[in-house]
């Protein structure tokens, strides 16, 4: 087990990134769960102090008079906190992949906890009492986890099974008959790892039903604005293990709705003149990841200008790579590069905010001919991923393994990658993917192939300077790493200004 220790409260400092949003009702909870359970889990923190889990707990553990808390310290280095910080927010909760915020806060209201904890006596402050995780025993696995196993939440295993990789072995809590009130799926990791022991706070049968509802419903909503919400934005980077070996979806579109990706080739002479036939020879790839379509196409022979703000090299992004993007593609953008096929692929699903997907359609749309045709591809509602996070039913065993949850800023918004890179990802109804563009296009036909939406759009829509002129700020002003950002805000605005005879720069 993870070393407990019992330290100041003036030793701990609140991570000022902690994505939470505490509001007064339920830090009345968490304060009310103190006074009647204690500590039942431990805080969690890194070495130098700095809380990963268990803001409100500290907080309300102060306003209570503690001079203590129970605390796991781990080591984490700085730049994997906040994405930590995200996982813990989640990581001791036996819920669902389909659970909600607003699914546990009903849960939670349905459950009576006033009720329940008015038959239990208050723990006196930095009494034994007041500290239960610091008693934790250890216990077998095998037979808690046979005792358990009809209790098992798949979802809550694979967030125990991140835990463990990062070497944190948070305790479970049962009642003395071995029966789990909090931890099921740290203890089905453990199990499906075929660890022999596991720590175990043991809590009498009166406090149980207390403590469920505590443990696992009582829940703080999550906020991303101001530099969570940037964390989001440079963290929408490919992933190197997304490398790919042939063309993605929104490049086959313009020659077969439906068709296995892995059949299609530039290599085929038919395939490819068919493909020039549809989308000419002078291409550009908005959003282009790891470039890996981009290289092909020249391959082919075709002419491709490539734009990707957030190039990633082991997966951490490049601002020195993501400026030099830019900078070619504003370069082709000021001479006026005619582009005959614009290529959104696998982007908008990896675009955090709805105002931030039209900044790119905007931009999108300004580059358009009225004889461009725009092809995008976007993770759908159809595939079997969305299945898993709505229904808790998976078409495969990889979609099974996906640790992620949905937020309530917006529907078909999913965060995942929580341990090392949290992403968001937004997933697209048909008719939502369809208005999106229609926003900007005057033709719009939209599809579905596997797993994603699809869409073919001509005829640029007329939209106001101003309007263009804000996307370009923000697009080429996008934030980076360490508090920088791409800075080419005014290159972006001449270039566009030469290209559309405006003067964008002064709006």
């Amino acid at each position: 087990m993870s070393k407990i220790e019992l330290v100041p409260v003036a030793s701990l400092r609140p991570a000022l990134y902690n994505p939470r949003e505490a509001d007064g009702e339920r830090l009345e909870l968490v304060r009310l769960s103190l006074q009647k359970l204690g500590f039942l889990l431990p805080l969690v923190a890194t070495v130098d102090g700095e809380i990963l889990s268990g803001h409100q707990r500290h907080s309300e553990a102060v306003r209570m008079g503690a001079t203590h808390v129970p605390v796991m310290l781990v080591d984490v280095p700085e730049a994997q906190r906040r994405g930590i910080n995200i996982l813990f927010n989640r990581a001791t909760n036996d819920i669902t992949i389909t659970a909600t915020e607003q699914d546990m806060a009903d849960a939670l209201s349905s459950a009576g906890v006033r009720t329940l904890a008015e038959t239990l006596p208050d723990i006196p402050v930095d009494s034994p009492a007041f500290f239960p995780c610091m008693s934790a025993q250890m216990a077998e696995v095998a037979p808690l986890a046979r005792q358990n196993v009809f209790s098992f939440v798949r979802h809550a295993a694979n967030v125990g099974r991140m835990l463990a990789r990062l070497h944190v072995q948070l305790p479970i809590v049962a009642t003395p008959d071995g029966t789990v009130v909090n931890g099921v799926g740290r203890l089905e990791a453990a199990a499906r790892k075929g660890r022999k022991q596991i720590a175990v706070v043991t809590l009498a049968e009166d406090k149980a039903a207390l403590a469920r509802a505590m443990l696992n419903l009582l829940s703080m909503d999550f906020r991303f604005t101001g530099e969570n919400a940037d964390f989001l934005r440079y963290g929408s980077f490919r992933r190197a293990w997304l490398k790919r070996s042939f063309l993605g979806t929104a490049f086959v579109l313009p020659v077969f709705s439906h068709k296995r990706l892995a059949d299609v080739s530039l290599a085929d002479p038919h395939f490819l003149a068919k493909w020039k036939a549809a989308c000419g020879e002078n291409i550009l790839d908005f959003g282009s990841g790891q470039g890996d379509e981009a290289r092909m196409l020249r391959e082919a022979g075709i002419r491709v200008t490539e734009f990707e703000p957030y190039p990633a090299e082991r997966n951490i992004v490049s601002r020195e790579r993501g400026r030099l993007f830019a900078m070619q593609f504003l370069a082709a953008v000021r001479r006026k590069e005619a582009f005959s096929a614009i290529f959104v692929s696998s982007v908008l699903n990896s675009v955090p905010f709805p105002e931030d997907r039209e900044h790119v359609l905007r931009i999108v749309a300004a580059l358009c001919s009225p004889e461009t045709v725009v092809y995008a591809a976007a993770r759908g509602k159809n595939g079997s991923d969305w299945q898993w996070l709505t229904t808790g039913e998976a078409m495969s065993a990889r979609a099974s393994r996906v640790c992620g949850f949905k937020l309530a800023s917006e529907d078909g918004i999913v965060l995942g990658d929580i341990a090392a890179n949290p992403k968001a990802q937004k997933f697209f109804g048909k008719e939502e993917f369809h208005a999106l563009f229609a926003r900007h296009f005057g033709e719009v036909t939209v599809g579905k192939a596997d797993s994603m939406v699809t869409a073919r759009c001509r005829n640029p829509l007329f939209m106001l300077p101003q309007q263009l002129a804000e996307s370009l700020r923000f697009e080429f002003n996008l934030p980076y790493p360490g508090n920088k950002r791409m800075g080419l805000a005014k290159l972006a605005l001449e270039a566009f200004s030469v290209r559309l005879g405006l003067n964008l720069g002064a709006i």
